[in-house]
Protein backbone atom coordinates (compact mmCIF):
# COMPACT_ATOMS: atom_id res chain seq x y z
CA UNK A 1 0.00 0.00 0.00
CA UNK A 2 1.49 3.46 -0.92
CA UNK A 3 2.10 6.15 1.64
CA UNK A 4 -0.89 7.50 3.59
CA UNK A 5 -2.79 5.59 1.34
CA UNK A 6 -6.29 3.59 3.24
CA UNK A 7 -8.62 1.27 2.00
CA UNK A 8 -11.38 3.07 0.42
CA UNK A 9 -10.14 6.09 1.33
CA UNK A 10 -10.13 7.93 -1.93
CA UNK A 11 -6.96 9.89 -3.12
CA UNK A 12 -7.20 13.19 -5.26
CA UNK A 13 -7.64 11.83 -8.78
CA UNK A 14 -5.11 14.43 -10.40
CA UNK A 15 -3.97 13.86 -13.85
CA UNK A 16 -1.46 11.57 -13.22
CA UNK A 17 -2.60 9.20 -10.99
CA UNK A 18 -6.12 9.24 -13.45
CA UNK A 19 -3.57 8.35 -16.16
CA UNK A 20 -1.78 5.62 -14.06
CA UNK A 21 -5.38 3.81 -13.24
CA UNK A 22 -6.37 4.72 -16.85
CA UNK A 23 -2.99 2.17 -17.87
CA UNK A 24 -3.87 -0.30 -15.17
CA UNK A 25 -7.00 -0.57 -16.69
CA UNK A 26 -6.12 -1.96 -19.76
CA UNK A 27 -3.42 -4.05 -17.32
CA UNK A 28 -6.02 -6.17 -15.89
CA UNK A 29 -7.56 -6.69 -19.29
CA UNK A 30 -4.54 -7.80 -21.17
CA UNK A 31 -3.63 -9.37 -17.55
CA UNK A 32 -6.23 -11.55 -17.79
CA UNK A 33 -5.85 -12.69 -21.53
CA UNK A 34 -2.40 -13.73 -20.90
CA UNK A 35 -4.01 -16.04 -18.12
CA UNK A 36 -6.58 -17.73 -20.61
CA UNK A 37 -3.60 -17.79 -23.41
CA UNK A 38 -1.86 -20.12 -21.42
CA UNK A 39 -4.28 -21.99 -19.31
CA UNK A 40 -6.55 -22.73 -22.29
CA UNK A 41 -7.15 -26.67 -23.56
CA UNK A 42 -7.81 -25.61 -27.41
CA UNK A 43 -5.61 -24.48 -30.01
CA UNK A 44 -8.28 -22.44 -31.25
CA UNK A 45 -7.72 -20.23 -28.05
CA UNK A 46 -4.18 -20.73 -27.22
CA UNK A 47 -3.07 -20.53 -31.02
CA UNK A 48 -5.17 -18.51 -32.96
CA UNK A 49 -6.16 -16.40 -29.92
CA UNK A 50 -10.15 -16.48 -30.76
CA UNK A 51 -10.93 -15.00 -27.30
CA UNK A 52 -10.93 -11.37 -25.57
CA UNK A 53 -11.15 -10.04 -21.99
CA UNK A 54 -12.97 -7.14 -20.29
CA UNK A 55 -12.91 -4.62 -17.36
CA UNK A 56 -16.65 -2.96 -16.38
CA UNK A 57 -17.71 -0.56 -13.93
CA UNK A 58 -20.24 -1.28 -11.57
CA UNK A 59 -22.54 -0.09 -13.94
CA UNK A 60 -21.31 -2.75 -16.49
CA UNK A 61 -20.14 0.23 -18.94
CA UNK A 62 -16.64 -1.72 -20.76
CA UNK A 63 -13.64 0.73 -19.34
CA UNK A 64 -10.96 -2.17 -21.16
CA UNK A 65 -10.53 -4.83 -23.15
CA UNK A 66 -7.82 -6.73 -24.55
CA UNK A 67 -5.73 -6.45 -27.94
CA UNK A 68 -6.75 -10.07 -28.80
CA UNK A 69 -9.83 -10.15 -31.66
CA UNK A 70 -11.96 -6.92 -32.36
CA UNK A 71 -15.01 -9.30 -33.33
CA UNK A 72 -15.63 -9.27 -30.30
CA UNK A 73 -14.98 -5.05 -29.77
CA UNK A 74 -17.21 -3.61 -27.21
CA UNK A 75 -20.05 -6.42 -27.62
CA UNK A 76 -19.90 -7.73 -24.13
CA UNK A 77 -21.72 -5.16 -22.38
CA UNK A 78 -24.69 -5.73 -24.47
CA UNK A 79 -24.72 -9.27 -22.64
CA UNK A 80 -23.44 -8.42 -19.43
CA UNK A 81 -26.47 -5.83 -19.15
CA UNK A 82 -28.65 -8.77 -20.46
CA UNK A 83 -27.23 -10.87 -17.39
CA UNK A 84 -27.83 -7.66 -14.65
CA UNK A 85 -31.37 -6.96 -16.26
CA UNK A 86 -31.93 -10.62 -15.49
CA UNK A 87 -30.10 -11.05 -11.98
CA UNK A 88 -29.57 -7.19 -10.81
CA UNK A 89 -26.01 -6.62 -9.21
CA UNK A 90 -24.07 -10.53 -9.16
CA UNK A 91 -23.22 -11.73 -5.78
CA UNK A 92 -19.63 -11.98 -4.48
CA UNK A 93 -18.22 -15.90 -5.75
CA UNK A 94 -21.04 -15.64 -8.67
CA UNK A 95 -20.11 -16.77 -12.01
CA UNK A 96 -22.53 -16.04 -14.95
CA UNK A 97 -22.36 -17.94 -18.34
CA UNK A 98 -24.41 -16.98 -21.57
CA UNK A 99 -23.79 -17.35 -25.49
CA UNK A 100 -27.53 -15.74 -26.69
CA UNK A 101 -27.08 -13.79 -29.79
CA UNK A 102 -30.70 -12.44 -29.05
CA UNK A 103 -29.44 -11.57 -25.43
CA UNK A 104 -26.51 -9.75 -26.42
CA UNK A 105 -24.37 -12.19 -28.07
CA UNK A 106 -22.71 -13.27 -31.20
CA UNK A 107 -23.30 -16.70 -31.99
CA UNK A 108 -23.41 -19.82 -29.88
CA UNK A 109 -19.70 -21.13 -29.40
CA UNK A 110 -18.83 -17.79 -28.30
CA UNK A 111 -19.13 -18.63 -24.83
CA UNK A 112 -18.73 -15.66 -22.35
CA UNK A 113 -18.29 -15.16 -18.65
CA UNK A 114 -18.82 -12.52 -15.84
CA UNK A 115 -17.50 -11.99 -12.85
CA UNK A 116 -18.19 -9.28 -9.67
CA UNK A 117 -15.27 -7.68 -8.42
CA UNK A 118 -16.06 -6.78 -4.73
CA UNK A 119 -13.78 -5.40 -1.90
CA UNK A 120 -14.58 -4.58 1.51
CA UNK A 121 -18.66 -5.96 0.58
CA UNK A 122 -18.31 -3.54 -2.24
CA UNK A 123 -18.79 -3.80 -5.78
CA UNK A 124 -15.88 -1.89 -7.71
CA UNK A 125 -16.72 -3.91 -11.34
CA UNK A 126 -16.50 -6.73 -13.52
CA UNK A 127 -14.44 -8.83 -15.23
CA UNK A 128 -15.51 -11.28 -18.41
CA UNK A 129 -14.08 -13.08 -20.69
CA UNK A 130 -15.60 -14.49 -24.23
CA UNK A 131 -13.95 -16.85 -26.04
CA UNK A 132 -14.65 -19.61 -29.38
CA UNK A 133 -15.24 -23.10 -28.18
CA UNK A 134 -14.49 -25.77 -30.51
CA UNK A 135 -17.60 -27.21 -30.47
CA UNK A 136 -21.08 -26.38 -28.44
CA UNK A 137 -22.70 -29.51 -30.13
CA UNK A 138 -25.91 -28.64 -32.69
CA UNK A 139 -26.13 -30.14 -35.97
CA UNK A 140 -22.67 -30.66 -37.00
CA UNK A 141 -19.37 -30.98 -35.54
CA UNK A 142 -17.89 -27.46 -34.54
CA UNK A 143 -21.72 -26.41 -34.12
CA UNK A 144 -21.36 -23.55 -37.06
CA UNK A 145 -22.33 -23.56 -40.15
CA UNK A 146 -23.65 -21.43 -42.77
CA UNK A 147 -26.72 -24.49 -43.53
CA UNK A 148 -27.84 -23.92 -40.74
CA UNK A 149 -31.77 -22.48 -40.66
CA UNK A 150 -32.30 -21.64 -37.35
CA UNK A 151 -30.94 -21.07 -33.63
CA UNK A 152 -32.09 -24.23 -32.31
CA UNK A 153 -29.52 -26.29 -34.87
CA UNK A 154 -26.87 -23.97 -33.53
CA UNK A 155 -26.12 -25.64 -30.19
CA UNK A 156 -26.55 -25.25 -26.61
CA UNK A 157 -28.01 -21.95 -25.11
CA UNK A 158 -27.02 -20.08 -22.26
CA UNK A 159 -29.55 -16.86 -21.36
CA UNK A 160 -26.83 -15.59 -18.52
CA UNK A 161 -27.13 -18.34 -16.23
CA UNK A 162 -25.28 -19.06 -13.42
CA UNK A 163 -22.23 -21.19 -13.40
CA UNK A 164 -20.93 -20.75 -10.49
CA UNK A 165 -23.39 -19.49 -7.80
CA UNK A 166 -21.74 -17.33 -4.58
CA UNK A 167 -18.24 -19.62 -4.52
CA UNK A 168 -20.16 -23.03 -5.12
CA UNK A 169 -20.00 -24.33 -8.63
CA UNK A 170 -23.41 -25.30 -9.96
CA UNK A 171 -22.43 -28.72 -10.86
CA UNK A 172 -25.64 -29.89 -13.15
CA UNK A 173 -24.81 -27.26 -14.94
CA UNK A 174 -21.87 -28.35 -15.84
CA UNK A 175 -22.69 -31.75 -16.29
CA UNK A 176 -25.28 -30.77 -18.78
CA UNK A 177 -22.55 -29.30 -21.16
CA UNK A 178 -20.12 -32.28 -20.71
CA UNK A 179 -22.90 -34.23 -22.09
CA UNK A 180 -23.58 -32.20 -25.03
CA UNK A 181 -20.89 -31.18 -26.42
CA UNK A 182 -18.62 -33.21 -29.03
CA UNK A 183 -15.20 -32.50 -26.97
CA UNK A 184 -15.96 -32.14 -23.28
CA UNK A 185 -12.62 -32.06 -22.17
CA UNK A 186 -11.50 -29.22 -24.67
CA UNK A 187 -15.17 -27.54 -23.50
CA UNK A 188 -14.82 -27.60 -19.85
CA UNK A 189 -11.02 -27.07 -20.05
CA UNK A 190 -11.29 -23.71 -21.63
CA UNK A 191 -14.47 -22.51 -19.66
CA UNK A 192 -11.86 -23.20 -16.42
CA UNK A 193 -9.48 -21.32 -18.01
CA UNK A 194 -12.16 -18.33 -18.54
CA UNK A 195 -12.73 -18.68 -15.01
CA UNK A 196 -9.27 -18.24 -14.15
CA UNK A 197 -9.18 -15.33 -16.49
CA UNK A 198 -11.87 -13.37 -14.61
CA UNK A 199 -10.69 -14.44 -11.32
CA UNK A 200 -7.04 -12.66 -11.78
CA UNK A 201 -8.82 -9.59 -12.58
CA UNK A 202 -10.64 -9.52 -9.92
CA UNK A 203 -7.64 -9.33 -7.86
CA UNK A 204 -6.15 -6.89 -9.79
CA UNK A 205 -9.24 -4.57 -8.91
CA UNK A 206 -8.53 -5.51 -5.56
CA UNK A 207 -4.53 -4.69 -5.47
CA UNK A 208 -5.48 -1.43 -7.25
CA UNK A 209 -7.80 -0.46 -4.49
CA UNK A 210 -5.71 -1.61 -1.56
CA UNK A 211 -2.83 1.11 -3.16
CA UNK A 212 -5.23 3.90 -4.61
CA UNK A 213 -8.38 3.50 -2.47
CA UNK A 214 -11.43 2.12 -3.45
CA UNK A 215 -13.35 5.26 -4.10
CA UNK A 216 -10.40 6.67 -5.57
CA UNK A 217 -10.32 3.57 -8.72
CA UNK A 218 -14.35 3.91 -8.59
CA UNK A 219 -13.63 7.25 -9.54
CA UNK A 220 -11.20 7.06 -11.99
CA UNK A 221 -13.78 4.65 -14.03
CA UNK A 222 -15.83 7.36 -14.51
CA UNK A 223 -13.64 9.77 -14.92
CA UNK A 224 -11.89 7.73 -17.77
CA UNK A 225 -15.16 7.34 -19.82
CA UNK A 226 -15.92 10.67 -19.38
CA UNK A 227 -12.24 11.46 -20.55
CA UNK A 228 -12.69 9.53 -23.93
CA UNK A 229 -16.18 10.91 -23.96
CA UNK A 230 -14.94 14.09 -24.33
CA UNK A 231 -12.45 13.38 -26.88
CA UNK A 232 -15.02 11.10 -28.76
CA UNK A 233 -16.93 13.79 -29.74
CA UNK A 234 -14.64 16.68 -30.74
CA UNK A 235 -13.25 13.47 -32.68
CA UNK A 236 -16.01 13.34 -34.55
CA UNK A 237 -17.29 16.78 -34.52
CA UNK A 238 -14.24 17.50 -36.81
CA UNK A 239 -15.17 15.39 -39.28
CA UNK A 240 -16.69 16.50 -42.29
CA UNK A 241 -20.33 17.73 -42.30
CA UNK A 242 -21.46 15.15 -45.49
CA UNK A 243 -23.38 11.70 -45.78
CA UNK A 244 -21.07 9.12 -47.47
CA UNK A 245 -23.23 5.33 -48.95
CA UNK A 246 -21.84 2.63 -49.40
CA UNK A 247 -22.67 -1.17 -50.69
CA UNK A 248 -21.32 -4.50 -51.31
CA UNK A 249 -22.48 -7.62 -51.45
CA UNK A 250 -21.97 -11.32 -50.02
CA UNK A 251 -21.53 -14.15 -52.42
CA UNK A 252 -24.39 -15.77 -51.86
CA UNK A 253 -27.18 -16.51 -48.78
CA UNK A 254 -25.18 -18.74 -47.30
CA UNK A 255 -25.77 -21.45 -49.35
CA UNK A 256 -22.68 -21.39 -51.53
CA UNK A 257 -25.23 -21.16 -55.00
CA UNK A 258 -27.52 -18.25 -55.87
CA UNK A 259 -27.49 -14.24 -56.14
CA UNK A 260 -25.26 -12.13 -54.20
CA UNK A 261 -26.74 -10.52 -51.11
CA UNK A 262 -26.69 -6.57 -50.56
CA UNK A 263 -25.04 -5.38 -47.16
CA UNK A 264 -25.68 -1.31 -47.42
CA UNK A 265 -24.49 1.73 -44.98
CA UNK A 266 -25.01 5.13 -45.05
CA UNK A 267 -22.60 6.91 -42.57
CA UNK A 268 -22.52 10.65 -41.32
CA UNK A 269 -21.27 12.84 -38.21
CA UNK A 270 -24.11 14.92 -36.55
CA UNK A 271 -23.72 17.26 -33.55
CA UNK A 272 -20.42 15.21 -32.70
CA UNK A 273 -22.53 11.75 -33.03
CA UNK A 274 -21.75 9.27 -35.61
CA UNK A 275 -24.42 7.92 -37.03
CA UNK A 276 -24.72 4.71 -39.08
CA UNK A 277 -27.54 3.66 -40.81
CA UNK A 278 -27.58 -0.02 -42.45
CA UNK A 279 -31.28 -0.20 -43.57
CA UNK A 280 -30.56 -0.33 -46.66
CA UNK A 281 -29.15 -3.85 -45.76
CA UNK A 282 -30.76 -7.24 -47.16
CA UNK A 283 -33.67 -8.55 -45.32
CA UNK A 284 -32.61 -11.75 -43.39
CA UNK A 285 -31.88 -14.82 -45.05
CA UNK A 286 -32.82 -18.56 -44.16
CA UNK A 287 -29.01 -19.70 -43.55
CA UNK A 288 -26.49 -18.99 -41.18
CA UNK A 289 -25.14 -15.57 -42.55
CA UNK A 290 -27.20 -13.68 -40.11
CA UNK A 291 -25.28 -11.08 -38.12
CA UNK A 292 -27.00 -10.73 -34.07
CA UNK A 293 -27.38 -7.47 -33.27
CA UNK A 294 -24.26 -7.09 -30.99
CA UNK A 295 -21.95 -8.30 -33.87
CA UNK A 296 -23.04 -5.44 -35.78
CA UNK A 297 -22.41 -3.03 -33.47
CA UNK A 298 -18.67 -4.62 -33.23
CA UNK A 299 -17.65 -4.47 -36.90
CA UNK A 300 -18.83 -1.08 -36.56
CA UNK A 301 -16.72 -0.50 -33.93
CA UNK A 302 -13.69 -1.95 -35.19
CA UNK A 303 -13.99 0.88 -38.30
CA UNK A 304 -14.66 3.48 -36.30
CA UNK A 305 -11.74 2.70 -33.93
CA UNK A 306 -9.39 2.40 -36.81
CA UNK A 307 -9.98 5.98 -37.90
CA UNK A 308 -10.12 7.59 -34.42
CA UNK A 309 -6.33 6.70 -34.13
CA UNK A 310 -4.62 5.34 -30.78
CA UNK A 311 -5.30 8.92 -28.64
CA UNK A 312 -8.95 7.68 -28.10
CA UNK A 313 -9.22 4.69 -25.91
CA UNK A 314 -11.63 1.84 -26.65
CA UNK A 315 -14.57 1.63 -24.01
CA UNK A 316 -18.08 2.77 -23.45
CA UNK A 317 -16.85 6.51 -23.38
CA UNK A 318 -16.20 6.39 -27.46
CA UNK A 319 -18.68 3.94 -28.59
CA UNK A 320 -21.93 5.89 -26.75
CA UNK A 321 -21.38 8.06 -29.54
CA UNK A 322 -22.06 5.54 -32.01
CA UNK A 323 -25.10 5.12 -33.32
CA UNK A 324 -26.67 2.27 -35.36
CA UNK A 325 -29.57 2.37 -36.79
CA UNK A 326 -31.75 -0.16 -38.35
CA UNK A 327 -34.97 -2.27 -38.12
CA UNK A 328 -35.00 -5.68 -37.02
CA UNK A 329 -35.56 -8.32 -39.53
CA UNK A 330 -32.28 -7.32 -41.44
CA UNK A 331 -29.74 -9.16 -41.92
CA UNK A 332 -27.63 -6.92 -39.59
CA UNK A 333 -30.36 -7.26 -37.23
CA UNK A 334 -32.37 -10.73 -37.49
CA UNK A 335 -35.30 -11.47 -35.58
CA UNK A 336 -35.55 -14.75 -33.50
CA UNK A 337 -34.96 -17.55 -34.41
CA UNK A 338 -32.89 -16.93 -37.66
CA UNK A 339 -29.38 -18.72 -37.54
CA UNK A 340 -26.54 -16.70 -36.72
CA UNK A 341 -23.39 -19.25 -36.60
CA UNK A 342 -21.99 -18.11 -39.63
CA UNK A 343 -22.58 -14.26 -38.75
CA UNK A 344 -18.34 -13.62 -39.10
CA UNK A 345 -18.75 -13.56 -43.20
CA UNK A 346 -21.29 -10.91 -43.25
CA UNK A 347 -18.91 -9.04 -40.36
CA UNK A 348 -16.44 -9.06 -42.37
CA UNK A 349 -17.95 -7.64 -45.13
CA UNK A 350 -19.46 -4.91 -43.48
CA UNK A 351 -16.45 -3.69 -41.94
CA UNK A 352 -14.67 -4.02 -45.22
CA UNK A 353 -17.54 -1.23 -46.61
CA UNK A 354 -17.26 0.92 -43.14
CA UNK A 355 -13.54 1.05 -43.53
CA UNK A 356 -14.48 2.45 -47.13
CA UNK A 357 -16.87 4.75 -46.34
CA UNK A 358 -14.37 6.48 -43.46
CA UNK A 359 -11.92 6.29 -45.87
CA UNK A 360 -14.32 8.31 -48.41
CA UNK A 361 -15.06 10.65 -45.45
CA UNK A 362 -11.43 11.31 -44.53
CA UNK A 363 -9.55 10.54 -47.60
CA UNK A 364 -5.81 11.26 -45.59
CA UNK A 365 -6.41 8.00 -44.04
CA UNK A 366 -7.82 6.27 -46.43
CA UNK A 367 -6.31 2.59 -47.65
CA UNK A 368 -7.54 -0.29 -50.05
CA UNK A 369 -9.90 -2.61 -49.33
CA UNK A 370 -8.34 -5.76 -47.86
CA UNK A 371 -10.00 -9.64 -48.04
CA UNK A 372 -12.47 -11.13 -46.46
CA UNK A 373 -12.58 -14.30 -48.08
CA UNK A 374 -12.16 -15.72 -44.88
CA UNK A 375 -11.63 -19.48 -45.36
CA UNK A 376 -12.74 -21.60 -42.63
CA UNK A 377 -13.50 -25.17 -41.50
CA UNK A 378 -14.41 -27.80 -38.65
CA UNK A 379 -13.99 -31.08 -39.10
CA UNK A 380 -14.43 -33.75 -37.06
CA UNK A 381 -12.70 -37.03 -37.42
CA UNK A 382 -11.48 -40.01 -35.09
CA UNK A 383 -7.90 -40.13 -34.38
CA UNK A 384 -6.44 -43.19 -35.68
CA UNK A 385 -3.06 -43.02 -33.12
CA UNK A 386 -6.13 -42.48 -29.75
CA UNK A 387 -9.10 -43.19 -30.54
CA UNK A 388 -9.85 -39.73 -29.53
CA UNK A 389 -12.61 -38.11 -31.69
CA UNK A 390 -11.35 -34.77 -32.61
CA UNK A 391 -11.94 -31.21 -34.15
CA UNK A 392 -9.93 -29.48 -36.56
CA UNK A 393 -10.50 -26.22 -36.82
CA UNK A 394 -8.38 -23.43 -39.34
CA UNK A 395 -8.72 -20.43 -40.65
CA UNK A 396 -6.97 -18.64 -43.29
CA UNK A 397 -5.67 -15.07 -43.80
CA UNK A 398 -4.89 -13.26 -46.89
CA UNK A 399 -4.39 -10.21 -48.73
CA UNK A 400 -4.77 -6.65 -46.96
CA UNK A 401 -5.89 -3.66 -48.88
CA UNK A 402 -2.91 -1.42 -49.61
CA UNK A 403 -2.11 1.79 -48.13
CA UNK A 404 -0.87 5.33 -49.98
CA UNK A 405 2.66 4.72 -48.94
CA UNK A 406 3.36 0.61 -48.34
CA UNK A 407 2.21 -2.25 -49.77
CA UNK A 408 -0.98 -4.25 -48.56
CA UNK A 409 0.23 -6.89 -45.89
CA UNK A 410 0.48 -10.69 -46.90
CA UNK A 411 -1.76 -13.27 -45.51
CA UNK A 412 -3.58 -11.48 -42.71
CA UNK A 413 -6.44 -12.20 -40.95
CA UNK A 414 -7.91 -8.91 -41.60
CA UNK A 415 -10.34 -6.07 -40.12
CA UNK A 416 -12.79 -7.51 -37.08
CA UNK A 417 -10.83 -10.90 -36.79
CA UNK A 418 -7.05 -11.20 -36.19
CA UNK A 419 -7.10 -14.87 -36.22
CA UNK A 420 -3.55 -16.23 -36.16
CA UNK A 421 -3.11 -19.39 -38.81
CA UNK A 422 -2.98 -22.60 -36.65
CA UNK A 423 0.33 -23.87 -36.69
CA UNK A 424 1.51 -27.21 -38.69
CA UNK A 425 3.10 -29.00 -36.39
CA UNK A 426 -0.01 -28.39 -33.91
CA UNK A 427 -1.88 -29.49 -36.45
CA UNK A 428 -0.51 -32.83 -36.62
CA UNK A 429 0.44 -33.61 -33.40
CA UNK A 430 -2.92 -32.92 -32.17
CA UNK A 431 -5.17 -34.20 -35.39
CA UNK A 432 -4.97 -37.05 -38.04
CA UNK A 433 -4.26 -34.72 -40.61
CA UNK A 434 -1.32 -33.69 -42.72
CA UNK A 435 -0.79 -29.73 -43.97
CA UNK A 436 0.79 -30.63 -47.53
CA UNK A 437 1.60 -26.59 -47.91
CA UNK A 438 0.88 -23.61 -46.93
CA UNK A 439 2.18 -20.66 -49.28
CA UNK A 440 1.76 -17.05 -50.55
CA UNK A 441 -0.44 -16.88 -53.90
CA UNK A 442 1.95 -14.61 -56.10
CA UNK A 443 -0.32 -11.90 -57.88
CA UNK A 444 -2.94 -12.34 -56.01
CA UNK A 445 -3.36 -8.94 -55.05
CA UNK A 446 -4.60 -6.63 -56.81
CA UNK A 447 -2.12 -3.64 -59.30
CA UNK A 448 -1.34 -0.46 -58.68
CA UNK A 449 1.36 2.41 -57.40
CA UNK A 450 1.34 0.15 -54.25
CA UNK A 451 0.15 -3.71 -54.81
CA UNK A 452 -2.77 -5.10 -52.70
CA UNK A 453 -1.45 -8.00 -50.41
CA UNK A 454 -1.28 -11.51 -51.23
CA UNK A 455 -3.84 -14.39 -50.22
CA UNK A 456 -2.15 -18.15 -48.94
CA UNK A 457 -3.09 -21.08 -50.11
CA UNK A 458 -3.24 -24.15 -47.63
CA UNK A 459 -3.63 -27.90 -48.53
CA UNK A 460 -4.62 -30.17 -45.58
CA UNK A 461 -4.58 -34.34 -46.10
CA UNK A 462 -6.37 -36.65 -44.25
CA UNK A 463 -5.19 -39.63 -42.24
CA UNK A 464 -8.43 -40.80 -40.28
CA UNK A 465 -10.71 -43.49 -41.98
CA UNK A 466 -13.41 -40.43 -42.10
CA UNK A 467 -14.20 -36.80 -41.19
CA UNK A 468 -17.30 -34.67 -41.86
CA UNK A 469 -18.12 -31.12 -41.18
CA UNK A 470 -18.54 -27.64 -42.46
CA UNK A 471 -16.81 -25.35 -44.11
CA UNK A 472 -17.07 -21.66 -45.93
CA UNK A 473 -15.11 -19.19 -47.99
CA UNK A 474 -16.41 -16.09 -49.37
CA UNK A 475 -15.13 -14.21 -52.26
CA UNK A 476 -15.15 -16.63 -54.89
CA UNK A 477 -16.65 -14.08 -57.53
CA UNK A 478 -14.01 -11.73 -59.40
CA UNK A 479 -16.53 -8.70 -59.25
CA UNK A 480 -16.78 -8.73 -55.82
CA UNK A 481 -13.63 -9.03 -54.35
CA UNK A 482 -11.51 -6.32 -52.73
CA UNK A 483 -11.15 -3.41 -55.26
CA UNK A 484 -8.36 -0.63 -55.28
CA UNK A 485 -8.12 2.79 -54.53
CA UNK A 486 -7.22 6.10 -56.17
CA UNK A 487 -7.01 3.64 -59.61
CA UNK A 488 -5.27 0.48 -58.03
CA UNK A 489 -6.41 -2.62 -59.39
CA UNK A 490 -9.14 -5.47 -57.90
CA UNK A 491 -7.21 -8.61 -56.29
CA UNK A 492 -7.96 -12.15 -57.21
CA UNK A 493 -10.81 -14.04 -55.98
CA UNK A 494 -10.90 -17.12 -53.21
CA UNK A 495 -11.76 -20.65 -54.25
CA UNK A 496 -11.81 -24.20 -52.46
CA UNK A 497 -11.26 -27.30 -54.27
CA UNK A 498 -11.02 -31.43 -53.41
CA UNK A 499 -7.95 -33.82 -54.63
CA UNK A 500 -9.60 -37.16 -55.01
CA UNK A 501 -7.23 -40.15 -53.69
CA UNK A 502 -6.70 -40.76 -57.68
CA UNK A 503 -4.80 -37.49 -57.94
CA UNK A 504 -7.46 -35.94 -59.66
CA UNK A 505 -8.90 -31.93 -58.58
CA UNK A 506 -12.93 -31.13 -58.02
CA UNK A 507 -13.62 -27.60 -57.46
CA UNK A 508 -16.36 -27.28 -54.68
CA UNK A 509 -18.90 -24.66 -54.16
CA UNK A 510 -17.94 -22.28 -51.62
CA UNK A 511 -19.80 -23.27 -48.90
CA UNK A 512 -21.50 -26.47 -47.66
CA UNK A 513 -20.40 -29.69 -45.60
CA UNK A 514 -17.89 -31.73 -46.74
CA UNK A 515 -17.39 -35.73 -46.58
CA UNK A 516 -13.65 -36.69 -46.81
CA UNK A 517 -12.12 -40.21 -46.58
CA UNK A 518 -9.12 -40.98 -45.66
CA UNK A 519 -5.90 -39.96 -48.16
CA UNK A 520 -8.32 -36.72 -50.00
CA UNK A 521 -6.65 -33.14 -49.70
CA UNK A 522 -8.80 -30.11 -49.11
CA UNK A 523 -7.13 -26.70 -50.73
CA UNK A 524 -8.30 -23.07 -49.49
CA UNK A 525 -6.86 -20.32 -51.54
CA UNK A 526 -8.04 -17.15 -49.93
CA UNK A 527 -8.72 -14.06 -51.89
CA UNK A 528 -5.83 -10.62 -52.53
CA UNK A 529 -5.77 -6.94 -51.50
CA UNK A 530 -6.78 -4.28 -53.13
CA UNK A 531 -4.12 -1.84 -54.81
CA UNK A 532 -3.78 1.41 -54.31
CA UNK A 533 -2.85 4.39 -57.23
CA UNK A 534 -2.39 3.53 -60.64
CA UNK A 535 0.74 1.38 -61.70
CA UNK A 536 3.31 2.72 -63.58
Amino acid sequence: MSAGATQGAPQALDPVTQEILAYAFSDIAEEMAVVEYRSSFSPIIREMIDFCCCAFDREGRMIAHSETIPAQLGLMQFTLASALEKHGPLQPGDVVLANHPYMGGTHTPDLQLFMPAYVDGELVGYTGSIAHHIDVGGRLPGTESTENTELYQEGLLFPAVKLVDGGKRVEPLFQVIAANVRDPDATLGDLEAQIAACRRGVERFSDLCERYGRETVVAAMEALLEQTSERARAEFASWPDREVYVEGYLDDDGTGTGDPVKIAARVRVIDGELHVDVSDSAEQVGYGVNVPWASTHAATYFAVRAFVGSEIRQNDGLTRHVHIHCPEGKILRPRFPAAVSARHLTVQRLSSLLCDALGDLLPDRAVAAGQVSFPAFTFGATDPRTGRFTILADILGGGGGARRDAPGDDAIDTYTSNCALLPAEVAELEYPWRIERTELIEDSGGEGAQRGGRGIRRDYTLLAEESVGPYYIEQSKPELTAPGREGGGRAKPARVRLRRTDGTWEELRTKGVMRMRRGETISFESAGGGGFGKAD
